[in-house]
């Protein structure tokens, strides 16, 4: 199957201080779990404690089909954390204007690769324009529900549960 993400992109290769020591493509980094890349993790939460996921299209170069926080991306090469989120937040569900609070950034070793996570959270209740190359679908899950999805999960999106105390 054909992936829709470009495997040429440039990531931040970064050691485990989170200091960077070079760049190296998407491909390189989904490949070799040596080469820790930031990346970045938001739960955006309803006014009813609910966290909206994303159900990943199925031409995503990693788990495609899975359920996965509200935003998942990674930080491009001259980007922060913070404005690396506030891009993939408006560019996977249309969404702006969400005042997020940062969690934790850790590496988090996932079966194909090793990422530096910064998790956000923030609260919404509007609208989400889903960018469909990326994103099929968004919904909401309740603590009490979580389970349903729990084995269809990303990896890093259940470490990210694990730190908020939801798994």
């Amino acid at each position: 199957m054909q992936t829709t993400d470009n495997q040429k992109e440039l990531f931040i290769v970064v050691d485990e201080k989170d200091n960077i020591i070079g760049y190296k493509t998407r491909y390189k980094c989904h490949h070799d779990k040596r080469l820790i890349h930031r990346a970045l993790n938001i739960a955006l939460f309803n006014k009813k404690g609910e966290i909206a996921f994303q159900k990943r299209t199925m031409t995503k170069d990693l788990y495609p089909g899975y359920y996965a926080l509200t935003v998942t991306g990674h930080v491009s090469k001259g980007e922060d954390y913070l404005t690396a989120a506030l891009r993939e937040m408006k560019e996977e569900i249309g969404v702006t204007g969400v005042n997020l609070q940062h969690i934790s950034t850790q590496v988090v070793d996932e079966p194909d690769e090793r990422e530096m996570i910064a998790f956000f959270t923030g609260l919404y209740d509007g609208q989400f324009k889903p960018f469909k190359e990326e994103v099929e679908q968004i919904y909401f899950f309740s603590k009490d529900t979580m389970h349903t999805i729990v084995n269809t999960m990303t990896p890093c999106s259940y470490n990210s549960l694990k730190i908020l105390g939801w798994i």
